[in-house]
C-alpha cells in the first residue's frame, strides 16, 4: 500500500478525526487521551517522537509514537500505536513500527509497550511476552533485525 510515514512535530497540522472516531468506535480510548493531552505530552523531548501514517490523499490511516519509560534511562515505551481497520493487513503498521523501532533504539535499549488486543502483531515484529507495570511486550537492541 502506498503510504507516508512523517514525523508529528505539530499536532494541529493533521486531521485527527479518523483516527479519532474509529478508535472510539472500537472501544480504544488511548487516541483521544493522546490529543486530549498534547498540551502536556508533545512527544517533543529528547528520545521522543510521534509518527503518523499518511494515504496518498493526505489522509491519516494510523499513527503511533515512543517516549521514555519513567525511572529507566535505557528504556522507551512504544505508546498509542493505532492503524484504521480498512488499512490493516497492508503493511501500514509493520512500516510505521520499523521506522518508530529504528529510530528509538538510536535513543533507547529496550523498548516496551502494552497491548492487549495486537500480540501476534507485535510478535512478528520481535516483541516478546514480559511483565511490568502496565508491560506486556519487550524488545531488546540486541535482538533487533533492521530490515
Amino acid at each position: 500500500m502506498e503510504m507516508t510515514v512523517e514525523r508529528v512535530n505539530d499536532f494541529d497540522s493533521y486531521n485527527w478525526l479518523p483516527l479519532l472516531a474509529k478508535s472510539s468506535q472500537e472501544g480504544f480510548q488511548f487516541i483521544e487521551y493522546m490529543l486530549r493531552n498534547r498540551r502536556d505530552e508533545t512527544f517533543q523531548e529528547t528520545g521522543e517522537a510521534l509518527f503518523i501514517v499518511l494515504s496518498p490523499m493526505g489522509q491519516p490511516i494510523a499513527c503511533g509514537g515512543y517516549t521514555k519509560q519513567p525511572h529507566e534511562a535505557s528504556t522507551g515505551r512504544i505508546r498509542h500505536v493505532y492503524v484504521l481497520p480498512e488499512a490493516r493487513s497492508k503493511g501500514v503498521g509493520t512500516s510505521l513500527l520499523e521506522k518508530m523501532i529504528r529510530e528509538a533504539f538510536l535513543s533507547y535499549d529496550r523498548l516496551v509497550l502494552f497491548s492487549d488486543a495486537a500480540d501476534g502483531f507485535y510478535r512478528r515484529l520481535g516483541f516478546v511476552p514480559a511483565s511490568g507495570e502496565k508491560v506486556t511486550h519487550a524488545l531488546d537492541k540486541s535482538s533487533f533485525v533492521n530490515p
